[in-house]
């Protein structure tokens, strides 16, 4: 396995892996997401944007020539109400299903966590689904902890 920057070439690959995170999202709350096709998740030309952004890291995991896996993290300035504050927010991180519990996403999330580390961030942040049990767990053992809750009610 190799984790690598993604490139531009990547992106074939890259849309099939974030549909089915967004597949995931879809089957979990279908009261609240939507089916989309790659344009509408992720145009090539934002991918390819993201790409040149020193604010942002685009990795991706791949077997032989197969991408198994991805993670997006962007570097923000201000966090919440806190100016000058830098941190890092794991926007998304996906291992395909036969490749999972083999290592995978902790050696992204390290590699996140080194990246912020290194751009002199104070802090890495997520947001995850409570639905998303198995991704709780593995955030819980690389060294996260709950920082809020967010409550619902349907009416």
């Amino acid at each position: 396995m190799e984790i690598r920057k993604l490139t531009e070439t990547d992106y074939e690959q890259f849309i099939r892996l974030y549909l089915a995170l967004d597949e995931l999202h879809v089957q979990a709350r279908p009261d609240y997401f939507v089916h989309r096709s790659g344009d509408e998740a992720c145009p090539r030309d934002a991918y390819l944007e993201s790409l040149t952004d020193p604010a942002g890291l685009e990795l991706g995991v791949f077997a032989g020539e197969e991408l198994v896996g991805f993670a997006l993290a962007t570097l923000s300035d201000e966090s919440g109400m806190v100016k000058g504050l830098k941190n890092v927010c794991l926007d998304a991180i996906y291992v395909l299903p036969a490749h999972r519990r083999k290592g995978i996403g902790a050696k992204l999330f390290a590699r996140v966590e080194t990246w912020a580390r290194e751009q002199g961030a104070a802090r890495l942040d997520l947001y995850t689904w409570d639905f998303n049990k198995d991704a709780i767990a593995l955030y819980r053992v690389m060294g996260m902890t709950p920082q809020q809750h967010v409550f619902e009610k349907a009416l």
